[in-house]
């Protein structure tokens, strides 16, 4: 299948569950980590009333409060942002907003000693559930940075060089672990994501020809329908059964009659532009959307399927071909895969082994054989 045709079903295929996934990991994850929060500020409070007050106690309280009522918001918010494009980037940056926060905290009650910097290791921990190795990179370097920071705005460093010491070297394990989490996870992501693919192109490929199956033509019809009434662009369908085929399988066994119709397949995917739609519909029918093509241009189309058959199957093969274009009047895929559907029984009336053609204003049958 070429390149476009498995971008587009990519697209296609599953898309709205894979949108639900996303949307109830980040809406899972925001609350959680907001919830958290919260749970922390509350801690914060209770760890200031529990502790002497010192000249910046009512600031501190302040800020905390403040804390509370931003996680709080931030909680109910969550599955309404969950579904924003800029998701990611609201919660790396309350992410990092906090960690200074905390770091404010921590200089204003007694610096470097402050048990609220061990509040840092939760947006360390959250940047390794989360977010890119990038981000999380982001995440424990300025958890990092806030310790560095309040370690040099303190009086009483020197009394607590160790505990600054083992505070700085546990939080920057902490940071190479969620760097190194992170990076695994975004491996195992995109391993995920090519399975992904791999199984919607396997679930939309006709595994004996290589062409889409029918639910997948039908999808793409539908927006070419609606492109082409946009642009007043044209758009033509091919429907072809291949003629007596059951007498191929009888007479020369069904391997070489699937080996017929993957040769068909080959011919079909290999003579249509990259953004043509090949499909096999079941059993010996095949169709194939022509966008931005008229019935004349899809004609020469099928005349060349006709010219590369012969000298590529290796028993006498025959095909019919309905031709259709898109009816402005009408301009639904039923109708769409009806009047190419009506061509073709024409062949098959006329004799098989032809081309036929529906014209609009008025409505001809065009015979025309080889």
């Amino acid at each position: 299948m070429d390149s476009i045709t498995q971008d587009a079903l990519a697209d296609t295929i599953g898309t709205e569950v894979e949108v639900d996934a996303r949307r109830e990991f980040w809406q899972a994850h925001m609350r959680m980590g907001f919830g958290i929060f919260l749970l922390e500020a509350i801690v914060v409070l209770l760890y200031l009333h529990l502790t002497p007050a010192g000249r910046h106690r009512a600031l501190l309280e302040a800020i905390v409060v403040a804390w509370v009522l931003c996680a709080l918001v931030g909680f109910v918010l969550a599955p309404t942002v969950a579904v924003r494009p800029w998701r990611s980037a609201y919660s790396i940056t309350w992410t990092l907003v906090s960690t200074f926060a905390v770091g404010l905290v921590a200089v204003l009650d007694s610096g470097i000693a402050s048990p609220i910097l061990l509040v840092l290791y939760l947006p360390i921990v959250y940047g390794a559930l989360m977010f890119t190795p990038r981000a999380a990179l982001a995440c424990g370097a300025s958890a990092l940075v806030v310790v560095a920071a309040v370690a040099a705005s303190s009086r009483n460093f020197g009394a607590v060089e160790g505990w600054s010491l083992m505070l700085f070297g546990t939080l920057a394990g902490a940071a190479a672990l969620s760097v190194a989490a992170a990076v695994n996870r975004s491996h195992i992501e995109a391993h995920e994501q090519r399975l992904l693919v791999q199984l919607a192109d396997l679930a939309a490929t006709d595994e004996l020809t290589g062409c889409v199956v029918r639910r997948v033509i039908r999808q793409r019809c539908e927006e070419e329908i609606e492109r082409a009434l946009r642009t007043k662009g044209s758009l033509s369908l091919l429907m072809i059964d291949v003629d007596q085929f059951k007498a191929i399988n009888d007479n020369f066994g069904h391997v070489v009659g699937d080996r017929v119709l993957a040769t068909i397949g080959e011919i079909l995917r290999g003579g249509v532009r990259p953004f043509d739609v090949v499909s096999r519909l079941g059993g010996d029918e095949f169709a194939v959307l022509l966008p931005e093509t008229d019935s004349a241009a899809a004609v020469q189309v099928a005349e060349r399927v006709f010219r590369d058959l012969t000298p590529r199957t290796e028993v006498p093969v025959t095909l019919s071909i309905g031709v259709s274009s898109l009816d402005r009047t009408t301009p639904t895929v039923e109708h769409l895969f009806d009047e190419a559907d009506m061509a073709l029984y024409q062949v098959k009336r006329a004799g098989r082994d032809a081309i036929a053609v529906q014209r609009n204003d008025p409505p001809v049958w065009t015979i025309g054989d080889r």
